[in-house]
């Protein structure tokens, strides 16, 4: 059932609507001025908000208070209403977060409409979020390499125990991936995985989100450690938690309980907690931007992801299991596709890890030949010509030269002599600039 905001300071405007929303089967709640208003967002998850332009209100009007509610609670659609409506008023109130704009007076079946086509918009919404995180889940750690043997080991050895994780590396590296398999693998697989990234919470909102609402003795929200009880709670960028988010987060992790904002009910959990980082947190530790005491109790298990560069040994690997699923996932028959690994592929520095791998296989598939994947395509070229345009003359005159000798040594086969007979250039020389590139001859 929907809960429903109107926001008027006109009573008979208010009730009208209420009479309206209630006869469809919705639950309003109203108010009359922005103090109201706040308090009543403050500790009620409402679907929908519906707001007075024209608020007669001392301290907000209607714009002043949608841009505070949409930097608090920016997932919630409101519409916006007026009776005085001009072009640039609607203009205004879209660009500041407003889903729609209608003017008064309006028809029972124009609110309606407009209600439920918000409502179904933000159901959507949701829905494409659950459907990402199941999306997320389907991938595995994979990889034959030693270091990616060695996170694999560590993965079957930390897994069927309590203790909290801290999992580690550059952005792409696979720390969402390994965080689902060490669940999967636990005493906790039976129970739910709940995901959340600190660093697309609102700074406002995160304590709600985390810890849930209670009024009155009624739970209005229910929050992401009551959700994970029985389970696991995967914190993604946990050094984006403010502060006094941190305290509190220790304090659950001491306690193994906590209350609802707004409650005084004390609610017990057994809940294994995972979390990651691509900041190094012993240096914003030194920043005071996180808390030492949290970072012992969160890091009692290290788990440090090699970037891809330092495992090229996976790339083929890699390759054939990112085609083989989005094959799978999107009907094409696997059978037909010939992968055509090139070299020069091992060239490439990969800065975007495994992610941009995945990426660029996905790319390939969709826009390239897919009976010939990768076989006209040179990833090292590709990729050095969207990035050397931003780089420094100094830096892209050294990418041009480790692409260039890349590929030239690929051409004939890791033969020396004959590379820097084609380029004309002395074998002694041709050493010296390779080993000052760091590229591997094979001599």
């Amino acid at each position: 059932m929907n809960k429903i905001l109107i926001i008027d300071d006109e009573a008979d405007i208010r009730n009208s609507i209420i009479a309206i929303l209630s006869d469809e089967g919705f639950v309003c709640d109203d108010a009359s001025n922005s103090n109201d208003a706040i308090s009543l967002i403050k500790v009620n998850n409402y679907d929908l908000i519906i707001l007075d332009v024209w608020l007669n209100d001392p301290d907000y009007d209607g714009i002043k208070l949608l841009k505070l509610i949409k930097k608090d609670n920016i997932k919630t659609p409101i519409i916006i209403i007026s009776g005085h409506g001009n072009i640039e008023m609607a203009v205004e109130a879209i660009k500041e977060g407003a889903y729609e704009f209608v003017e008064k007076p309006f028809k029972s079946e124009r609110l309606i409409l407009s209600v439920s086509r918000a409502l179904e918009v933000q159901l959507i919404r949701e829905e494409n979020k659950v459907l990402k995180e199941i999306n997320f889940t389907k991938d595995k750690f994979t990889g034959s390499s030693p270091n990616a043997l060695k996170i694999r080991e560590i993965i079957k050895k930390i897994s069927p125990t309590f203790s909290r994780v801290l999992i580690t590396g550059e952005s792409g590296t696979g720390k969402d991936l390994v965080a689902r398999e060490i669940h999967d693998s636990s005493l906790f697989k039976d129970g739910p995985f709940v995901v959340v990234n600190a660093s697309l919470l609102e700074p406002h909102g995160i304590e709600n989100e985390l810890f849930g609402v209670e009024e009155n003795g009624l739970i209005k929200h229910t929050g992401l450690f009551e959700k994970a009880n029985k389970g696991s709670l995967f914190i993604d960028e946990v050094a984006e938690m403010p502060i006094q988010t941190q305290i509190k987060i220790l304090r659950v992790l001491t306690e193994q309980s906590f209350t609802r904002m707004g409650g005084e009910k004390v609610i017990n959990i057994e809940t294994r907690i995972i979390s990651s980082s691509t900041k190094d947190l012993l240096l914003e530790i030194e920043k005071n931007n996180f808390r030492k005491d949290l970072y012992h109790r969160l890091n009692v298990v290290e788990l440090i992801l090699p970037r891809l560069v330092d495992r090229m040994e996976d790339i083929d690997e890699l390759i054939m299991y990112f085609a083989e699923s989005f094959c799978k996932s999107n009907g094409f028959q696997i059978k037909d596709v010939r992968i055509n690994v090139k070299k020069s592929h091992h060239h490439y520095d990969w800065p975007g890890n495994i992610r941009e791998l995945k990426n660029a296989v996905e790319r390939q598939l969709i826009i390239g030949e897919k009976q010939e994947l990768f076989e006209n395509t040179d990833f090292n070229n590709d990729f050095e010509q969207k990035n050397v345009i931003s780089m420094p003359i100094k830096s892209a005159r050294e990418a041009f030269e480790k692409n260039y000798l890349s590929s030239q040594l690929d051409r004939f086969n890791g033969n020396i002599s004959k590379t820097a007979s084609f380029i004309g250039m002395e074998r002694s020389a041709l050493h010296r600039k390779l080993k000052q590139l760091k590229i591997t001859d094979k001599e």
